[in-house]
């Protein structure tokens, strides 16, 4: 059995292999397998993890980007859920199509309506196969005037002379799916110093592959 340092052993967890290098040790994660012809199990590597050092620890590698990557805008709808997620609970409790009017209203705000928009908005994952093409009824579209002026207030609110500056600025942040990660953009640093003088911070969580959510309170949709 090969002698490794003992600051290399924390990395030697099962199905972990090493390989010495120049500038450290090589990380794999992978499996051994019998193969017909061969007297000794032969090794397969899952995944290049990096190059361990002493001084710097694990240093990650930095796969090529797989095609399919996906970007959504995410800045808005974020701040939108911080505090206008309360407005859909009337509308659910009046038996309307609380999804829809939300994401017109979220749409708006982000300077993208329509089916387009739609698509390449976060609420697109959020809320999946709301059809924000289709025309109001007369009902629908008394509410949706409401609605906006109700999140415009609420956020208002929530970052009082700040609001329409922190809504330009949001409007600037994206998650971006890439190799089936979700990371989030740059945060503007003026947005960031708005959020954090109320006691929020804008970043995302992939947990299962959604949600975004990262305040005090837990965030979930009602």
């Amino acid at each position: 059995m090969a002698d490794y340092p003992d600051w290399l052993l924390p990395y030697k967890g099962k199905g972990m292999y090493v390989s010495k290098r120049k500038n450290g040790y090589a990380l794999y994660r992978g499996h051994s397998e019998r193969v017909p012809g061969k007297r000794n199990p032969v090794f397969r590597c899952d995944e290049y993890l990096g190059i361990v050092t002493e001084a710097d620890g694990l240093i990650p590698s930095s796969p090529p980007v797989r095609p399919g990557v996906e970007v959504y805008r995410w800045g808005v709808w974020w701040l939108c859920e911080m505090c206008c997620r309360i407005l859909r609970v009337p509308l659910e409790a009046d038996g309307l199509d609380a999804g829809y009017l939300y994401c017109r209203a979220v749409l708006a705000l982000e300077g993208s309506d329509g089916p387009s928009g739609y698509a390449g908005s976060w609420l697109s994952a959020e809320w999946p196969g709301v059809d924000v093409g289709r025309p109001c009824t007369a009902e629908e579209e008394a509410r949706l005037a409401r609605l906006r002026r109700q999140v415009r207030s609420k956020l208002s609110s929530l970052l009082g002379g700040d609001a329409e500056a922190a809504l330009a600025m949001a409007r600037n942040v994206y998650a971006v799916r890439v190799n089936g990660r979700l990371v989030l953009s740059a945060v503007p640093p003026g947005l960031s110093s708005v959020l954090s003088a109320r006691g929020l911070e804008m970043k995302i969580v992939d947990a299962a592959g959604v949600n975004g959510m990262n305040e005090k309170s837990n965030g979930n949709k009602r």
